[in-house]
């Protein structure tokens, strides 16, 4: 899905409401190199992202564009330091909210991260048909959003910390461009990511606890760091992938042992959805993967047999992601005898 970025004729004002259904230091993204091991195919490690600075803030906070930032620049100069500025930047765009302006700019503090807009547009809605989404700022009822993108910030910090004792860890969770949305046709897609955007559906189907954004929210960014990745999942799955589609062809019951999760979309795994192709089973393993290494972490068991413990297909395609993203660290113990 193409996140529309012609930002020439989104205003400052029209902003929607979508349909009502003292904070701590700035926590760093937890990374460093991998070993050359760990790297097959790149030659160098990925740029990490950037902190937003004052024009960034004033593109993903009002949409606007060179020709649209007098009156933004009477309030919050560009003399402000960028910090300074940014901040300056989030507080008149939750102005007339200020709990959801509290919670705006705790989580630039701790994440770099800017909770924005997305500008209107018409796009696929992941299912064949077209949905219609316009900008929409997590205020009132829907504040509670900006809850759980915190809540799963700081969960994938404690995930990445805890994988960084261990080894060097390239996955970066943070900065991202938040842009909020609502679909007037339906509530897809529920989340997207382009770039360093996460697309945000206020409205969206799977948004709907903490823990469903938590899930829905790493999955959106594991697909930025595949693209800061030089698109590792196409280099190094595309094959496996492939494969395991040849043999199945679209059988549930064949896919099934394949699958990372059990997320279904019209019927079909959504690792292996039509449209979805190898970047959308890549993103699934890598949820796959905080999930269990999370649980693990804590001490907790997994409730299910781990996936690398499926297929042959299932353990080489865990062995590559936790080389590429994760420093090779994997903390499943031995596969227990499978069942039956």
């Amino acid at each position: 899905m193409a996140l529309a970025l012609a930002l020439s004729a989104a205003a400052c004002a029209g902003v929607d409401h979508a349909p009502v259904p003292a904070p701590p230091p700035r926590a760093p993204a937890v990374a460093a190199p991998a070993p050359p091991s760990a790297r097959a195919e790149s030659a160098s490690e990925p740029e990490p992202p950037a902190e937003p600075n004052g024009e960034d803030a004033e593109r993903v906070l009002f949409l606007a564009t060179h020709l649209r930032t007098d009156e933004l620049r009477k309030v919050c100069p560009t003399s402000l330091s960028g910090e300074r500025r940014v901040r300056c930047l989030i507080e008149l765009r939750y102005e007339d909210e200020p709990a959801s302006r509290d919670l705006a700019l705790t989580l630039y503090t701790e994440t770099g991260s800017l909770a924005g807009l997305l500008p209107e547009e018409s796009t696929d809605d992941g299912r064949g048909g077209k949905a219609h989404l316009r900008p929409a700022r997590p205020i009132g009822a829907n504040r509670e959003h900006l809850r759980w993108i915190l809540e799963a910030f700081r969960d994938y910090q404690r995930f990445l910390a805890g994988l960084a004792g261990r080894a060097p860890v390239t996955f970066r969770d943070r900065p991202v461009a938040l842009r909020f949305f609502y679909s007037e046709n339906g509530k897809n897609p529920s989340a997207f990511a382009v770039e360093r955007n996460v697309g945000y559906n206020l409205s969206g189907v799977l948004n709907v606890s903490a823990e469903a954004v938590r899930s829905t929210l790493f999955h959106e960014i594991f697909h930025l760091n595949d693209g800061w990745h030089d698109r590792w999942s196409q280099r190094a799955l595309a094959a496996l992938y492939d494969g395991v589609v040849a043999r199945c062809a679209r059988r549930t019951t064949c896919l099934a042992p394949y699958s990372p999760s059990d997320t279904m979309m019209d019927g079909a795994f959504y690792a292996f959805a039509l449209k979805g192709g190898v970047r959308e089973y890549a993103a699934e393993l890598g949820l796959r993967y905080y999930r269990e290494q999370r649980l693990l972490l804590s001490g907790e068991p997994l409730p299910v047999r781990p996936f690398r413990c499926g297929p042959t297909e299932n353990a080489e395609a865990w062995r590559l992601l936790a080389a590429e993203f994760f420093g090779g660290i994997d903390l499943t113990p031995g596969c227990p005898p499978a069942p039956g």
